[in-house]
């Protein structure tokens, strides 16, 4: 079994970085930037509830907004995993293969990355019943400690299978694996025994990113404001900047710890 090194896997996403970077900034910028630019510049606003709101008109408010704003996320993630996984597909190809080749690849690889998440999505749902229903359906003091004890399990094990399933899209981009249930599997196979390692290396790499963009999201909010116009505009396009950036960031690391983990005899290195 290797053990996961954060370091080494740090090191390998700045090369995978700079590896095709006209390319690979391309197609974040086409796949990633641009839809989260249009939605941010054209897409629905989000519904503030009025001052002094219940908890209902809160709830029904929240409710309204996300009933609006799916279908445009939802065909947001299909696009950007068309661009993640055609990134992965040029970073982790052994015989070389060109843009539109790659592009081709992630759209026939669709049906699998959505089986994937809708699989991963009922195992949720699963997690959450088991979890939460005793508690709830006990009530009162005991009920309320129930239901601590479920999100402190749930936030552990959710940490742990992050990192146990981080490699799925580097699986199906590099080994071509339609059945999502063969890609899930391999993807546990491979990371056993680094789960908490790989979940700690993702989770540190992002809150940093989180942190900038918070930082200079507040920074251009406070220029720029928030309402209808400049602001929006500008907003959005920082916004969509991250978004574009930060998926970048996040194909290289779980590519580079898909790479570290799958390496058999001498490392392969990109130049």
């Amino acid at each position: 079994m290797i053990k996961f090194d954060m370091g080494a896997a740090w090191d390998d996403s700045l090369v995978l970085l700079r590896s095709h970077l006209p390319l690979t900034a391309t197609i974040a910028a086409v796949f990633i930037f641009l839809p989260n630019l249009v939605l941010s510049w054209f897409g629905p606003v989000p519904i503030e509830p009025a001052a002094g709101a219940s908890m209902d008109q809160v709830m029904a408010v929240f409710r309204q907004s996300m009933g609006e704003i799916l279908p445009y996320q939802l065909l947001i993630s299909v696009i950007g995993a068309i661009g993640g996984v055609g990134v992965l597909r040029l970073w982790l190809s052994r015989t070389g293969t060109s843009v539109g080749d790659a592009l081709m690849f992630a759209v026939r690889m669709i049906p699998t990355m959505v089986a994937v998440q809708v699989i991963l999505f009922v195992v949720l749902a699963l997690a959450v019943f088991l979890l939460f229903l005793p508690g709830i359906a006990i009530g009162g003091g005991g009920g309320i400690a129930l239901v601590a004890v479920g999100l402190l399990l749930f936030v552990g094990l959710a940490a742990y299978f992050w990192g146990r399933l981080s490699v799925i899209s580097p699986i199906i981009a590099d080994r071509t694996v339609y059945n999502p249930l063969t890609a899930i599997q391999e993807s546990l196979a491979l990371t056993k025994g680094n789960g908490w390692r790989i979940f700690l290396f993702m989770f540190l790499v992002i809150l940093v990113f989180l942190i900038a963009a918070l930082i200079i999201g507040g920074i251009v909010g406070a220029v720029a404001g928030s309402g209808e116009g400049a602001g929006r505009m500008l907003t959005g396009l920082v916004e969509a900047a991250v978004a574009g950036i930060g998926g970048l960031v996040s194909l290289a690391i779980v590519a580079a710890t898909y790479r570290q983990l799958s390496m058999t005899g001498a490392h392969e290195t990109f130049r």
